[in-house]
């Protein structure tokens, strides 16, 4: 049996609820596919989750094992101990190790207070704090970057004196693993009450910064700067003061995502692609005409050989979306799915997204996916559907993504697909959770998919071309 072509009309077949969502006006702000655990972690403001039969009192942090939520590890607590519930801003590994950072107190296991950032001790499950006292009035805030390789960073706002680890006042810290200390790069930078670093990474052997600084080479304001070893310098082609909220390296091009534009200087909108000394505005990138100065990327993620953002944006290239597109190199596509806040209107940011177990999740202040009830966390079970692209510049068979022709043969569990033109076709199945469970290679117009040896269910299939065409369908294993 062969169902409807994935690129059809959208519905809910393309997303799925992981759970119920957070309780109260509250929400699931981050997400992290933590393989080490093997667990998907959530965080933000919400102080409760719900599973279908129970609540999960979780204080801003939750796991999802693929089946429920569950609490993670010891409970964090609001400032000074307080019941209120503050936010986490997000996960990631350093060295091993889980750690998680944001505006939230934790009581480590010597019962004193710590601030911002902890470590998991997996063995206790207990978080702990990172080998100094953190105030509650530190503006040092966060972990960078999001997948640090030798080197982890905490940033913020400038503090008070000696309210960070007993350091003077800096925006930058660098972290070894079991200890703090002073970055000498930034002591180039000019003193002002206002200063912030967002992030600090390494690309193409030099340090690049994220911040809202006065301009260290010169008069005036720098909103991203590199580090050459020896001195601060302007990062070409970025002339714009707007903040950068996200950035991802792949296949040695940076990727960074913000609220920037290239009416106020920036290199693209929202969006752009970046080789080390030249800028691609990456085909117009995305834009939220209804709010242009509201419009914004929040989040990059690198999955199924393309490039997926989130935000707030309805724009992908030429093509209308509702916070979410993807890249292929060539062209902007959307998922099938419309995402509405509970009011019935687009608007709410996709904060994040994570890949985990080889399928996308998504979250934010999102209600509904095509009219079924997905409370702030989805997991995206349309394999590679791609739904609308832009066609600019894009040969014919790139663009004309269309139907997967699949017919079932005798014996249970076996197909015979048909490709659309003669050549050589990568095919590809995927369970409902979004894993992969079998990539076949085939030259001509037809092969035999046999699914004999897996489970009953629904499975999805992606049809690449060497010539970039991609075909989708469905069919039951019975």
């Amino acid at each position: 049996m062969t169902f409807a072509a994935l690129c059809g009309a959208a519905n809910a077949q393309y997303w799925k609820a992981v759970g119920l969502g957070p309780v109260g006006p509250t929400e699931v702000q981050t997400l992290y596919g933590d393989s080490v655990s093997n667990r998907l972690l959530a965080g933000g403001t919400f102080l409760h989750i719900l599973n279908e039969n129970d609540t999960v009192l979780a204080f801003g942090q939750a796991a999802w094992n693929g089946t429920r939520w569950d609490s993670l590890a010891t409970r964090i607590q609001g400032f000074e101990g307080g019941e209120g519930v503050q936010q986490t801003f997000w996960f990631l590994r350093f060295q091993g190790a889980l750690y998680a950072c944001g505006g939230f107190a934790l009581q480590q296991s010597n019962g004193e207070l710590t601030n911002n950032m902890a470590r998991l001790d997996e063995q206790t499950e207990r978080w702990e704090g990172l080998g100094c006292d953190i105030p509650s009035i530190s503006g040092i805030l966060t972990l960078v970057p999001k997948e640090p390789d030798t080197t982890l960073y905490a940033t913020g706002y400038l503090g008070y004196d000696d309210e960070f680890c007993g350091y003077p006042p800096s925006c930058v810290f660098r972290y070894d693993g079991s200890a703090f200390h002073i970055w000498e790069p930034f002591n180039q930078i000019p003193y002002d009450a206002d200063n912030y670093v967002g992030t600090v990474f390494d690309f193409h052997g030099k340090t690049y910064m994220s911040c809202s600084l006065p301009d260290p080479t010169g008069p005036g304001f720098v909103s991203f700067i590199r580090w050459n070893g020896s001195s601060w310098e302007h990062v070409p082609g970025w002339n714009t003061l707007s903040p950068i909220k996200e950035v991802l390296i792949h296949n040695d091009t940076l990727y960074v995502a913000g609220t920037f534009s290239l009416a106020d200087g920036g290199p693209g909108n929202l969006v752009a692609a970046f080789d080390g000394e030249n800028w691609s505005d990456m085909d117009g990138g995305l834009s939220y005409p209804p709010a242009p100065m509201s419009g914004a990327a929040l989040d990059l993620e690198w999955f199924h050989g393309e490039l997926w953002s989130s935000g707030v944006f309805s724009k992908a290239g030429n093509v209308n979306c509702t916070g979410i597109a993807h890249w292929n190199g060539h062209q902007w596509c959307v998922p099938p799915g419309e995402i509405l806040h509970a009011n019935g209107q687009y608007g709410e940011a996709i904060t994040d997204m994570a890949v985990w177990r080889d399928s996308l999740y998504i979250c934010g202040g999102f209600a509904t996916i095509d009219g079924a009830p997905m409370r702030q966390v989805a997991q995206w079970i349309g394999g590679d559907a791609t739904g609308d692209c832009s066609t600019v510049g894009i040969d014919e068979e790139r663009a004309h993504n269309s139907t997967l022709s699949v017919y079932p043969l005798t014996d249970p569990g076996r197909w015979t697909v048909h490709f659309p033109s003669n050549g050589i076709w990568t095919l590809s199945a995927f369970d409902v959770m979004g894993r992969s469970v079998g990539t076949w290679n085939s030259s001509g117009t037809q092969m035999v998919l046999d699914l004999t040896d897996r489970s009953q269910g629904i499975y999805l299939l992606r049809a690449n071309s060497v010539a970039g065409g991609i075909r989708s369908a469905k069919v039951m294993r019975k």
